[in-house]
């Protein structure tokens, strides 16, 4: 239920400037490319990037920025990051990507989400100066979606007159449009299998991207990389002049309490080696901070459960091989005598849905195959994807609803007589789709948070 009328002047401005943003979109294109012409493309929309920073008065140099990019655990990461930060008293930005439900998610200062009005005003600002820049040089090619939520991160964060910011890449890292900030701290959580499309077949390749965020100077820390991996972002950063910190799972360094989680520990380790990192550059960040940041930080739709449902709603965007191994690793970990859940699964058309659902062999009892639905990506046709798991030798039951809604439906009625619990999983669109029913987009714009009525977390 949507309490807010679209008349509402904050609900207004929202849906004026995300509508201008969605305009940019132009599809998913990199698959047709060679990867010459992929690259080239790339440093065009990068160079693009600093035009319009220059234009905008370089803003990323007037804080201090955390860069954080990885295959998985980088949003997480970011997070905890952020949170400690912000309990250690610093005026703190976080830019996340991708949002939910609501763009407002990707920029927040503290605990607190943009709200709607500046968001539109910022919108309205960044498209004016680019463009003025098409103006003067009609050679230049249209800015992208992703170019100006850049610019639009990195300018709200200079007038808000943050002290550091934390700034998730989008994807890869060398080429990612937020690659125009100078890091004090580059951070590389994972390197695994993802968007091989636009960054290369091997993990040396997906390596060399993250790694291009290293900058002379500036502490690179890593998170648990396979070897490939730490050879290239070895390399990278010693040629560089970077010194590289490798991040350990996370220990009882202090009376900070971590959810009992693999990828949890990994992401707090991180974390952690951060704050020690900016700790050496003057940073005044005492280990109570720690304790709260990390008791704080969170982020919607990772292993997060629905409040008061029977039976209970887990949702968890793993949209890779890897966040869907970790999670499949925490689903046998908290099974017991538990029934096995129900999966409503819905993937996107680029990813490789078949090392997903080899994870979810002996965690779940059924998949519902489902269609998640996003602007300029294609979802794997439900259909497509319930063939995959009758292919893969799954051993339950498969049924297959193209609607989101009714496949959540179908999910429950198996569940319930069962008492197993739902998990919602495979893409975290479609993990946005279904938390509204809960945190109405509405809610979220005007109270400024993603959780506008509270929330429940494993105990």
């Amino acid at each position: 239920m949507t309490l807010a009328s679209p008349a509402h002047p904050q609900i207004a401005a929202y849906q004026r400037g995300n509508t201008a943003l969605l305009g940019l979109i132009r599809g998913e294109r990199a698959s047709s490319r060679s990867p010459r012409q992929r690259r080239r493309r790339a440093e065009a929309k990068l160079a693009r990037t600093r035009t319009l920073l220059r234009a905008l008065g370089n803003p990323q140099r007037q804080y201090a920025v955390v860069h954080v990019t990885g295959t998985s655990g980088k949003g997480s990461t970011s997070a905890a990051i952020a949170a400690i930060l912000t309990a250690a008293g610093y005026r703190t930005g976080l830019r996340t990507s991708p949002y939910l439900q609501v763009a407002t998610e990707k920029l927040q200062i503290g605990p607190t989400l943009i709200d709607g009005l500046s968001f539109d005003e910022m919108v309205r600002q960044v498209l004016e100066h680019g463009d003025r820049i098409l103006q003067s040089d009609p050679e230049t090619e249209p800015l992208n979606y992703a170019e100006v939520w850049a610019a639009l991160a990195l300018t709200w964060f200079a007038e808000r007159q943050v002290d550091i910011a934390v700034v998730e890449v989008g994807a890869g890292g060398r080429f990612d449009s937020t690659n125009a900030v100078v890091p004090l701290v580059s951070v590389i959580t994972s390197v695994g299998y993802d968007h091989v499309a636009s960054l290369g077949p091997t993990i040396a390749d997906i390596a060399w991207h993250k790694a291009g965020i290293i900058k002379a100077g500036a502490t690179t820390v890593v998170g648990p990389l396979p070897v490939e991996a730490l050879s290239v972002v070895a390399s990278i950063a010693s040629a560089v002049g970077s010194p590289m910190v490798r991040s350990a799972e996370w220990e009882s360094r202090c009376d900070a309490r971590v959810p009992d989680t693999q990828f949890q520990r990994q992401n707090a380790g991180t974390a952690y080696s951060v704050i020690s990192a900016l700790r050496e550059q003057g940073f005044a960040i005492p280990e109570s901070a720690v304790v709260e940041g990390l008791a704080n930080s969170r982020l919607p739709g990772r292993f997060e459960r629905m409040p008061a449902e029977n039976p209970s709603i887990w949702l968890d965007g793993a949209h890779n091989a890897d966040k869907m191994a970790a999670l499949s690793a925490e689903l046998s970990r908290r099974q017991g005598n538990r029934p096995l859940p129900v999966a409503v699964l819905g993937v996107l058309g680029a990813k490789d849905a078949s090392a997903m659902i080899s994870e979810l062999h002996g965690v779940a009892s059924t998949i519902v195959a489902t269609e998640p639905q996003v602007v300029g990506k294609r979802p794997l046709p439900a259909s497509s994807l319930a063939e995959l798991v009758f292919q893969s030798g799954f051993q339950g039951e498969v049924l297959c609803e193209s609607d989101v809604d009714c496949a959540l439906e179908t999910a429950r009625n198996v569940a319930s007589p069962a008492r197993a619990e739902v998990l919602v999983t495979g893409s975290l669109y479609l993990v946005g789709q279904v938390r509204r029913s809960w945190y109405p987009d509405d809610e979220i714009v005007l109270r400024r948070s993603p959780w506008p009525r509270g929330a429940q977390f494993e105990p």
